[in-house]
């Protein structure tokens, strides 16, 4: 694990920092930017004293232990774990275009941590979003399965075109949950 430090965001993400307002950006890119913008929300955190940071580890590698089988086991990689000053690891995954297959599909990474963070686009999922209205059309409304509904799984939801994240909640929070 590498200790916390701003150079290596310039190192990892290839050492570019540019912000694109309003244009369109492809697959590759917009992964670059989502870990950058990752990466910078988490130094901030740690400056303004909100997450005590020890450590951010970028792809770290973790042994994914199966349900089903207790002897088999399989690699899997966190786009970032974090490590607490007081021992709390913080596993987060960004997904550029999550779909629930994914997204189910990384929630084994959520027992190997302490709290799991999916980092997804803020327009992304909107037919399993919560409405914001009381009074709001009538759409058959979707919904995670009921393994969504952990209280160690969050959410954190980036709007690239501004820079910023929106969100910062709960998944049951922001997403329906069974």
């Amino acid at each position: 694990m590498k200790d916390l430090n701003t150079s290596f965001a310039f190192s990892f993400f290839g050492g570019f920092c540019i912000r694109l307002a309003g244009t369109e950006i492809n697959g590759n890119t917009k992964t670059n930017l989502m870990h950058l913008y990752t990466f910078n929300e988490l130094n901030k955190m740690h400056v303004k004293q909100e997450l005590n940071l020890k450590r951010i580890c970028p792809e770290q590698t973790v042994l994914i232990h199966s349900k089903t089988n207790s002897f088999c086991s399989n690699e899997g990689k966190f786009d970032f774990l974090v490590e607490t000053k007081d021992n709390k690891l913080i596993g987060m995954e960004v997904l550029t275009r999550p779909s629930k297959g994914k997204m189910k599909n990384k929630l084994r990474y959520a027992n190997e941590a302490d709290e799991f963070i999916f980092v997804l686009p803020f327009n992304s999922m909107e037919f399993y979003r919560k409405p914001e209205k009381v009074f709001h059309k009538k759409a058959k409304l979707k919904f995670f399965g009921k393994e969504f509904n952990k209280k160690n799984l969050f959410v954190w939801l980036l709007d690239l075109s501004k820079g910023k994240f929106t969100e910062k909640k709960a998944f049951s929070k922001i997403f329906n949950v069974k």
